[in-house]
């Protein structure tokens, strides 16, 4: 008998946490994923800065698409923006089409059309030049395929959703959505039409940077809409390649960490901050985590992507590093060399070093893992199976990150780092920090052009219609 009370107990108790946790029966939610613009995978990315937006969506016919954008709900005197189609993986075709012209601290209306199809009419509002908040997760995992759950593509969504909700009710002015990588969990067409389908992300613009899992196959490289990507990239990865924005006092650099050529990596970097020599706040956002390290296996693959992006930072005087993959939560202290230059502190005053952070995930956290690796580099840690995020506010002399679990009001970590110049403590590397950087750059070089050739087989081995000139330009 106690063992099947303990039986009923627990099929009760994991039936009470699904719903709780997902509320899939809510008839807004339902309604919401069965309409036209979550089919469409509606989704507005960044701009090339704050003077501008791109959108991306999916249709079944060929035609010329358009975004009809006006500072009355009503659309009238609306300006008219033409854009692009490719090839969807699928069937049918992805527009894009880029937005110009946009003021600050205004309100704006928009309506994305293409044969066939017209979205509802959304809006966003623009930012002042010194501030604004942005909200930061990563593993998304929205998933298709799971034996286990018919309903994983809807679900997975709504999770997105509700962690969005979640942020929106802390911070209203949230502007921008930075995630670190693998918004899909298999890379399908299919899931990143379901990564657009809650209606928040209509009026924030979204910077994604490609992780492991969106390398599956080629329906990433149709997806995004992202400006400023690397064309000068001799070797590259097929789904996409390095790009920056800006925001504010801010330059973004969105890095694909799938790839080691670390030279490319280098020189993107370079260009980038000088067509940009008067920003103040240098965050950079990839998938690979290098510091949590709770995953004893790939400890391995962290120390060899620390030699390639360590030293790109402290060349480049990076002040933040927004990170995935590990599905643990860590920050670490101020960095400099691989070396502890400050601990992580509550306020950060001209710190000589870059923080690094990875927000657990957002899809699949990790909790059952408390090996404690790389203690000497880790200034906060938080074990946890809920979803968690970062809201980051962003000012002219400082910027204010809190970590938050999904439903808790009270924050897991914050912290400020302060500038009290536009370099703040960040020592003028010049080049190379040293002759050994050099050679990694190099070798990571060699080992991305035989890392290459293998996607490319293995992408023709699945059907995709790919050419090397994808990957070498």
């Amino acid at each position: 008998m106690k063992k099947i009370l303990s039986v009923i107990l627990a099929v009760t108790l994991v039936f009470t946490l699904s719903v709780q946790s997902f509320a899939v029966s809510n008839d807004d939610w339902s309604k919401t994923w069965e309409s036209k613009d979550s089919e469409a995978g509606v989704i507005m990315f960044v701009g090339s800065n704050e003077s501008e937006r791109n959108f991306s969506w999916y249709s079944e016919t060929e035609s010329e698409p358009t975004v009809t954008i006006s500072v009355k709900k009503d659309l009238s005197g609306a300006e008219t923006f033409k854009g692009t189609q490719v090839k969807a993986i699928e069937s049918g075709f992805n527009n894009k089409v880029t937005i110009t012209g946009l003021k600050e601290n205004t309100t704006y209306y928009y309506q994305c059309e293409s044969e066939g199809f017209k979205s509802e009419i959304y809006s966003f509002k623009t930012d002042s030049k010194s501030e604004f908040s942005a909200m930061y997760v990563t593993d998304v995992h929205i998933t298709a395929i799971d034996d286990a759950n018919e309903n994983s593509l809807s679900d997975t969504s709504y999770r997105f959703h509700e962690t969005i909700e979640d942020a929106l009710k802390k911070n209203k002015n949230i502007s921008l959505l930075l995630s670190a990588g693998d918004q899909a969990t298999e890379g399908l067409e299919s899931e990143y039409k379901a990564f657009t389908a809650s209606p928040l992300t209509k009026g924030i613009s979204i910077a994604t940077a490609m992780g492991n899992h969106d390398r599956k196959g080629a329906a990433y490289k149709v997806f995004k809409n992202v400006p400023n990507e690397d064309t000068k990239a001799s070797i590259r990865s097929y789904n996409g390649t390095d790009y920056w924005f800006t925001k504010g006092e801010a330059l973004f650099l969105v890095m694909d960490s799938n790839s080691g050529n670390a030279m490319a990596h280098a020189d993107f970097v370079k260009r980038a901050i000088k067509a940009n020599p008067d920003v103040k706040w240098k965050i950079m956002m990839f998938h690979h985590d290098l510091y949590s390290g709770r995953i004893e296996h790939r400890e391995s693959e962290n120390s060899l992507l620390r030699t390639i992006w360590g030293p790109i930072a402290d060349e480049f005087g990076i002040d933040l590093v927004l990170l995935g993959h590990s599905h643990y939560y860590t920050i670490t202290d101020v960095l400099y060399k691989n070396v502890r230059v400050e601990e992580l502190q509550s306020e950060l005053v001209d710190p000589k070093g870059t923080i690094y952070a990875v927000s657990c995930s957002l899809g699949r956290p990790r909790d059952d893992d408390d090996l404690g690796l790389n203690e000497e580099w880790i200034g906060a840690e938080y074990l946890t199976d809920t979803a968690t995020y970062f809201i980051l506010d962003f000012k002219e002399d400082s910027i204010t990150v809190n970590s938050y679990e999904l439903g808790e009001d009270v924050p897991i970590n914050t912290f400020t780092i302060k500038k009290t110049s536009q370099n703040g403590g960040h020592e003028d590397t010049g080049f190379f920090t040293s002759i050994k950087d050099g050679v990694v750059r190099f070798l990571g070089a060699v080992y991305t052009i035989f890392n290459n050739f293998n996607s490319y087989d293995d992408l023709k081995e699945h059907g995709y219609n790919v050419e090397l000139s994808d990957f070498f330009g």
